[in-house]
């Protein structure tokens, strides 16, 4: 039997054992978990500055899918519009770019990771996007005057990776760059994502800085990077490495390794009003077999959602979730005016958690 069948044979028996086909479809209230339906795969979540509302990158399955950029104004009457999708993607274009100079055009808009930063008078979005390249997107953010309205996303540019690059999230830097993570190297999706889960894959950290390609940071070789974060101070970078269950800090200046945490696999990041850094986490992570590829209703794969206090290193589980009910596993979690709201890679509906 060849590696590839092995793998089929090893992910029917875990789907046995894990209950493959349960899917709740259900979109009432459940607990403390409210479901926000009618949004794909919202992997990533970005809350606007000034309750402008959410931004989402709906997943697009690593790019099998299309996919698009999102947005919701929760409580407003819980209906997401879609800013961007692949007919639309260099919308509001300009002279002005923040990428490379002769990055070409995405052939589809497949997001995964993303992330709101200042830039300058500017708000700036960051998107990792899966197409026949792997990229970075640059937005530039033009809120409405009236928070219950959707921003508009305008064009600002792209820069493009090497061909054996799969990213997965990216955050903005003080010098007009960004740092990114690299999950594997791409080969045969199967293959790559099992050797990650066992912990034999390449991951690391791209850097990129206006005026030079994207280098490797030092330092930051791991199984499989998932989630990034900017410290408050802007000099370092928190990473989330989901095979080691540790999350990394590194200087950006120097590149080194300033301090590890312990969380067991952990997915994405945001910051909390209170300065602790909030992080989903999936406390079985066989379970989610099933979930990939879904996308209708909820495969419900448990999750905790950690708030770490990244000066002392203390952790603290704020909430977490069993397995089965109407939304699972979340990828995100963020706190936007003074609720949790968490996404998913899979299925049809974002979260309101309450605390």
């Amino acid at each position: 039997m060849n590696c590839l069948l092995r793998i089929s044979a090893i992910a029917v028996a875990l789907c046995a054992v894990t209950a493959c086909s349960e899917v709740d479809l259900s979109c009432a209230p459940h607990g403390d978990v409210t479901p926000l339906c009618g949004v794909q795969m919202p992997e990533d979540i970005e809350a606007l500055p000034d309750g402008g509302g959410l931004l989402i990158g709906e997943y697009g399955d690593g790019g099998k899918l299309p996919g698009a950029l999102a947005w919701l104004q929760p409580d407003a009457d819980n209906r997401f519009t879609r800013l961007v999708t692949g007919s639309t993607i260099s919308q509001g274009a300009s002279e002005q770019l923040w990428g490379e100079p002769d990055c070409p055009l995405p052939d589809k808009l497949s997001p995964h990771g993303i992330h709101v930063s200042q830039r300058g008078d500017s708000l700036q979005l960051l998107v990792v996007n899966h197409s026949s390249r792997e990229q970075v997107l640059f937005y530039e953010v033009q809120p409405s005057a009236d928070a219950t309205a959707a921003p508009t996303l305008a064009w600002r540019g792209c820069v493009t990776f090497p061909d054996n690059a799969v990213l997965n999230d990216v955050v903005a830097l003080p010098d007009g760059g960004f740092a990114a993570t690299h999950m594997y190297d791409r080969e045969n999706e199967t293959l790559a994502q099992f050797k990650s889960l066992i912990g034999l894959s390449d991951g690391y950290v791209w850097r990129w800085a206006p005026g030079s390609p994207p280098w490797i940071m030092a330092n930051t070789a791991a199984g499989m990077p998932n989630g990034i974060e900017i410290a408050h101070d802007g000099k370092s970078i928190w990473v989330n490495n989901y095979t080691e269950g540790e999350l990394r800090q590194y200087d950006i200046a120097t590149e080194q390794l300033l301090a590890t945490i312990a969380v067991p696999n952990i997915d994405n990041s945001s910051w909390m009003e209170d300065g602790r850094l909030l992080l989903a986490s999936h406390t079985s992570p066989l379970t989610l077999l099933p979930c990939f590829g879904l996308t209708q209703g909820s495969c419900g794969a448990p999750y905790e959602l950690v708030a770490v206090d990244t000066l002392s290193g203390a952790t603290q589980v704020i909430y977490r979730a069993g397995k089965g009910g109407p939304f699972g596993p979340a990828t995100v979690a963020v706190e936007y005016l003074g609720k949790l709201y968490a996404g998913s890679f899979s299925g049809d509906r974002m979260a309101r958690i309450a605390r």
